[in-house]
């Protein structure tokens, strides 16, 4: 007896929400397990056209994911020294910003905003600075654990992803919804990255530019964690912003924060609005409150990866709920058009 065809449509919803609810519950918990198998889920897919590329030049399949995983350890080995090197040099700087940033809040004073007995030092100090850098570095071992895992699962994801879409084509129907669906988001995700990439660039870039010729320090580090963090929609940017506007004020007092504000958020709208949908395609197309509410939603769940990863992540489930036609409207619904 079909028990579920026989509720009304309000409890199978209910059952179905409860499930839902039980599910991200567990995905919650099990964070430290999934976080590193969706990282290295992610750069499988996205690196699998180099490994396609290698094996159709008669290079060994092993040797292959071997050449791409070198890769990218190469790639993120150059940005953690540069960015060892540049935090290092800003913190050695930090002592010669104490008398700057005294003489600004003075001005603040002049200008009617009482800071009161707020010192702002205290919250930029050397040690303050040297006290988080030690907690991180404390971390290292856990950080370099999921490195090796993300690192060797990216490998295997290589080399078992002929066989795994035989069997899933198998499984499913080569003519199935969900299979071409599955077989899409490759191209998706690729599609996504490559777009997102570009449009971080000119963010970081004209970020990076425009404070080297305001005089601002460090302009080639903040633009770089621009182009970073530009991959968390609309509130990466925001965080990115925050130390060239502070050093802004601090070196050129507040026109100059005002300055280096008015400009990064000239470049993002510019680079959102005008940039981006000329190269995102229709299957990239997520409405604003979704992209938003995604971040914090992932976020929340598997926290910073989650922040990361929310556009793909999202991407995923839309496909997902998309190709079956009793859960169609809710991809509708998450789309822009």
């Amino acid at each position: 007896m079909n028990i579920a065809g026989n509720l009304p449509p309000p409890a199978r919803i209910a059952i179905v929400g409860a499930a839902v609810v039980i599910v991200l519950a567990g995905i919650r918990v099990a964070t430290p397990i999934l976080s590193p198998l969706l990282v290295a889920v992610f750069f499988a897919m996205i690196t699998a056209p180099a490994m396609r590329w290698l094996t159709r030049r008669r290079v060994p399949p092993l040797l292959a994911a071997a050449t791409v995983v070198a890769g990218l350890i190469g790639i993120f080995a150059g940005m953690i020294i540069f960015l060892g090197a540049a935090f290092t040099g800003f913190i050695r700087t930090l002592p010669q910003y104490r008398a700057s940033l005294e003489a600004q809040a003075a001005v603040l004073t002049d200008y009617g905003i009482d800071v009161g007995s707020f010192t702002v030092w205290d919250y930029i100090d050397q040690g303050f600075v040297v006290q988080q850098a030690t907690g991180l570095v404390r971390q290292v071992g856990t950080i370099g654990i999921d490195a090796f895992l993300v690192f060797v699962g990216i490998g295997f994801l290589l080399l078992e992803g002929p066989r795994l879409a035989a069997v899933l084509s198998r499984s499913l129907g080569p003519e199935s919804t969900p299979y071409r669906h599955l077989s899409q988001s490759g191209k998706i995700l690729i599609d996504y990255v490559v777009v997102r990439t570009k449009v971080n660039l000119i963010t970081g870039a004209g970020t990076g530019i425009f404070l080297a010729v305001l005089g601002v320090d460090f302009a080639v580090l903040w633009g770089f964690i621009a182009f970073v963090l530009s991959y968390v929609p609309y509130i990466g940017l925001v965080v990115a912003a925050i130390p060239p506007i502070f050093l802004a004020f601090i070196e050129f007092g507040p026109a100059g924060a005002i300055a280096v504000i008015a400009a990064i958020a000239l470049i993002d709208a510019a680079a959102e609005n005008l940039v981006l949908p000329r190269m995102a395609g229709r299957e990239l197309d997520l409405s604003p409150f979704v992209i938003l509410f995604s971040v914090i939603f992932w976020g929340f769940i598997l926290g910073a990866v989650g922040i990361f990863l929310a556009i793909p992540l999202t991407i995923a489930v839309k496909l997902f709920v998309e190709s079956w036609d009793e859960t169609r409207w809710i991809g509708e619904i998450m789309g822009q058009q």
